[in-house]
């Protein structure tokens, strides 16, 4: 009876943490990971999680990273329920639950994602082809307006289809490139801490990719703020 009791605390636990944003975090990428697969010498390399130090104390956390004959691709995953509404440019998406009755403001995945490749751009040592993929598990991108956003299996045509590129040496340089950049040393604390950093720096107009300040431009479509940085770093943010 103590064990029985034990086996049904533990699956309580385990149910409550599925539940959690960390535990629907966990399962998207795990169902992320089934679709990619392992690495497959000479066919293709993968890397989960891969943790970058990009400043002394700074990283940059990446969900996966898949090399191919097609180059480099650097896939956020995102397992938010609910209708999800975003524009390419905006730095905030919304997504609404309960019919409406709540929204919550999210960070624009594919400005995420840009910088996890701003940062995997600087370590490779050759120019090759880096493809941004941002995955909504629940398949709800249907009311997104961006390039670069995908479902789990458009994702998967998009690793199989593309068209190839790269050699089986390039292919090998860049995952040994990558595997000895990644630290696994950094704590999930140390690494919430640098999302909250980032968060800061954007509203204290400080480009979250390289450091350096935001100035106000004018465009075609009017004001915003861009790297100072700019043209090695395109960040930027409705002004």
């Amino acid at each position: 009876m103590p064990f029985l009791i034990a086996i049904i605390v533990l699956l309580s636990i385990a149910l409550a943490f599925l539940k959690t944003p960390q535990g629907k975090g966990w399962i998207g990428e795990f169902q992320v990971k089934l679709i990619i697969g392992k690495t497959k010498p000479e066919l293709q390399y993968v890397i989960n999680n891969l943790v970058l130090e990009i400043d002394e104390g700074k990283t940059s956390q990446i969900d996966h990273v898949v090399i191919n004959r097609s180059g480099v691709f650097v896939i956020e995953t995102k397992n938010y329920s609910g209708r999800i509404y975003g524009q390419e440019n905006h730095l905030e998406w919304t997504q609404v639950l309960n019919y409406g009755k709540v929204k919550n403001k999210l960070y624009n995945p594919i400005k995420q994602n840009k910088t996890h490749i701003y940062h995997i751009s600087n370590i490779l040592t050759e120019n090759i082809p880096i493809t941004s993929a941002v995955v909504f598990i629940q398949g709800n991108t249907q009311y997104i307006n961006a390039s670069g956003v995908y479902t789990l299996w458009q994702l998967k045509s998009l690793l199989n289809n593309s068209a190839e590129v790269l050699t089986v040496e390039q292919m090998e340089k860049a995952f040994q490139e990558l595997s000895e950049a990644n630290n696994q040393k950094i704590s999930t604390l140390q690494h919430i801490q640098n999302i909250h950093a980032m968060k800061s720096n954007i509203e204290n107009n400080i480009c979250p990719r390289c450091g350096k300040s935001l100035i106000l431009r004018n465009g075609k479509k009017g004001s915003f703020y861009g790297c100072s940085g700019y043209p090695n770093c395109k960040f930027t943010k409705k002004a």
